[in-house]
């Protein structure tokens, strides 16, 4: 939607439209079909976010209203055009779009799983380990094929090791697999292996994909200042507040 129609639904939609320039703009209204449609959008737009959000985004949509009275003229130049602009009005007019839509962006952009799921690579081999379904779950992990990944887990002989089962429990959290993870990580975090407070961080994020927030949020206060996970924690949570 061009900067010239918002401004003129403000307009009629607040009743700041002189008596002439409202009449044309009823008239619009019931002769052109899509800016009937716009209009109803924009007026169903507006009355979702009034409904929805809190005062302070009202009080920035009052804001660009002021802006738009200090900017626009409101002198009718023909009646397909509700508004006169110079070529500067029309920079400015974006300017307040642009604007609205990236804060209106950023007051609803909530953390997700996908955010933070960047998993460390997997080196089970490496180790002297000698095992044809371990090196296939190492190889399909560090692919992202994690589908493949829990299908070569689950073959391996012994899966006692904490490192092997923590990267086990990522593969089945990116499957969705909450349960068995959940089991996994709970066992890691109550030991005293390196992995203990990874797990910790893991289980905060099988719960942030479940968008189990509270659940979330004590898990990443759970975790100490000296884990590697820390910082990443305490932006998470305040984040989530």
């Amino acid at each position: 939607m061009n900067e010239e129609l918002y401004i003129g639904f403000e307009n009629y939609l607040n009743n700041e439209m002189l008596p002439e320039e409202k009449s044309d703009f009823e008239l619009r209204l019931q002769n052109d079909e899509k800016f009937r449609e716009d209009f109803n959008s924009y007026k169903e737009t507006t009355q979702f976010l009034n409904s929805k959000f809190s005062e302070e985004t009202n009080d920035f949509k009052e804001n660009l209203k002021s802006i738009s009275k200090d900017y626009f003229s409101e002198n009718q130049q023909d009646k397909s055009k509700l508004i006169s602009f110079k070529p500067w009005q029309y920079a400015v007019a974006a300017s307040i779009t642009i604007l609205f839509g990236t804060w209106f962006l950023m007051q609803n952009t909530n953390p997700e799983y996908g955010d933070y799921n960047q998993h460390e690579n997997a080196y089970f081999i490496e180790r002297g380990i000698e095992d044809v379904n371990l090196k296939k779950a190492q190889d399909f992990f560090n692919a992202k094929e994690y589908k493949n990944a829990v299908m070569a887990f689950e073959k391996v002989d012994n899966l006692k090791n904490p490192e092997l089962q923590y990267f086990y429990a990522i593969a089945l959290i990116e499957t969705n697999d909450f349960a068995k993870a959940a089991i996994l990580l709970d066992n890691i975090k109550e030991g005293t292996s390196v992995y203990k407070d990874k797990a910790t961080w893991y289980l905060a994020l099988l719960e942030l994909k479940q968008h189990k927030i509270p659940a979330c949020k004590s898990l990443l206060e759970q975790i100490p200042s000296d884990a590697e996970d820390f910082e990443k924690a305490q932006k998470l949570l305040k984040a989530l507040e």
